[in-house]
């Protein structure tokens, strides 16, 4: 049997210049995480997204780890963990959208009316990237340069049967919501919006696995944070 530890990154810098950025708690989520599983675990593969977020939430938890005593190996990366491109998705074709949708126009609305970082603006901010997920899925965005869902879904699948097929081994993987979403997808037998649903609600620095028995892979755990205690460091966005 092999096990696969899908973990998404800690909390980014969503609203800063750079979304792609460790904040300090993501740098705390990573660290607790490895000083975690280093009393649990040696993972014989660890595999990184291309991010910087990412690839960082990966050294940190190596660090902590290795700080506690385990022998973590190096990270290596993989262009299949990639995240979807929500973001892209967002600027490009949020207002455009907007103006034929009225379940867009309405947390668009919200969006622009509340102060950034509110509990009203968050919200609103959900509802308008959920949205622009489902017209994601249903192939409406009509632009070539965005990775389709479809596609998204086959690369990130692809990944995942690859590092499961050796037998005996223990990998862990630093990826993002999405890719998440697509494991639990894969190990439940899930259609491709129900996966991407379930990426909506993943949290930081969170642990899913996949484990095989016999041919199928076979979703074990979806979303867990045994490393965190304090309310304050859980955290969606």
């Amino acid at each position: 049997m092999s096990s696969l530890l899908l973990i998404r990154h800690g909390q980014a810098s969503l609203g800063a210049a750079d979304y792609d950025v460790l904040s300090p708690l993501g740098v705390t989520q990573s660290r607790r995480l490895g000083e975690h599983l280093a009393g649990m675990l040696r993972p014989d593969l660890i595999v990184t997204g291309p991010r910087l977020r990412q690839r960082d939430t990966a050294a940190h938890l190596v660090g902590a780890a290795r700080a506690r005593g385990a022998d973590y190996p190096d990270p290596i990366e993989r262009a299949e963990f990639d995240e979807y491109p929500a973001l892209v998705i967002m600027q490009r074709h949020l207002q455009r959208l907007a103006q034929a949708d009225d379940l867009l126009a309405a947390p668009l609305a919200e969006l622009q009316r509340h102060p950034r970082g509110s509990r009203e603006q968050r919200r609103a901010f959900e509802a308008a990237f959920q949205r622009m997920m489902r017209r994601w899925h249903d192939d409406e965005l009509d632009d070539p340069e965005i990775e389709p869902a479809a596609a998204f879904a086959a690369r990130v699948e692809r990944g995942l049967v690859e590092l499961l097929a050796p037998r005996g081994r223990t990998v862990l993987v630093v990826s993002s919501a999405g890719p998440v979403g697509i494991g639990l997808r894969l190990g439940l037998g899930l259609d491709l919006w129900a996966g991407l649903k379930a990426s909506f609600v993943v949290h930081n620095s969170s642990i899913s696995e996949l484990r095989t028995r016999g041919e199928e892979p076979v979703l074990t755990m979806f979303n867990a944070l045994p490393h965190l205690h304090d309310p304050a460091e859980i955290t969606l966005r």
